[in-house]
């Protein structure tokens, strides 16, 4: 998470501000980098650890690190082949077995199904049951809805956010 949460947003700071070369040269360097630390996060099964060397993956930091590297290869960064399609694969046997009698966080199955929409690769079945399910959590239906826009499923999109409050609510831990 620290690695993603490093780099992330740099992929889009020549968007926010003029940057001279030494800069721009900087933070392509501290992309290419975490790329490549990921590396040491993902198990075999694609899933990514949160810590390097740690046996077991982490169900959130495994959709931010794809996350991140969707949006990186999307900016012309090279992101292996075999890096991403070990995480699809995984999401993609992640979002299958997902129901709501075992898991109680819909949001980490929504942000889920989002970014496998996202890198093309939409899990209709599981957003269909995720959309069935009673989602209690605003950005889980947000990022439900997002997920069957990126899809092209419009209607599919508009039943989730039907009525959802647009308002934002404070924080509270």
């Amino acid at each position: 998470e620290q690695t993603t949460s490093s780099v992330f947003a740099q992929l889009y700071l020549d968007e926010l501000i003029k940057l001279n070369d030494d800069r721009a040269g900087s933070i392509q360097r501290n992309i290419n980098a975490a790329i490549e630390r990921l590396r040491s996060f993902q198990l075999t099964d694609g899933g990514f650890s949160y810590w390097p060397g740690n046996s077991q993956p982490n169900l959130w930091g495994t959709n931010y690190a794809g996350h991140f590297l969707i949006e990186a290869r999307k900016k012309g960064y090279h992101v292996p082949e075999d890096m991403l399609s070990k995480w699809v694969s995984y999401q993609q046997e992640q979002a299958n077995q997902w129901n709501s009698a075992l898991y109680t966080d819909e949001h980490t199955q929504a942000y889920r199904l989002y970014t496998l929409a996202l890198a093309g690769y939409p899990s209709l079945g599981a957003m269909n049951r995720l959309k069935g399910d009673d989602l209690n959590n605003n950005a889980a239906q947000w990022m439900l809805d997002s997920a069957y826009a990126l899809a092209g499923y419009m209607d599919g999109s508009n039943e989730v956010i039907e009525g959802l409050s647009k308002e934002i609510k404070e924080y509270t831990e």
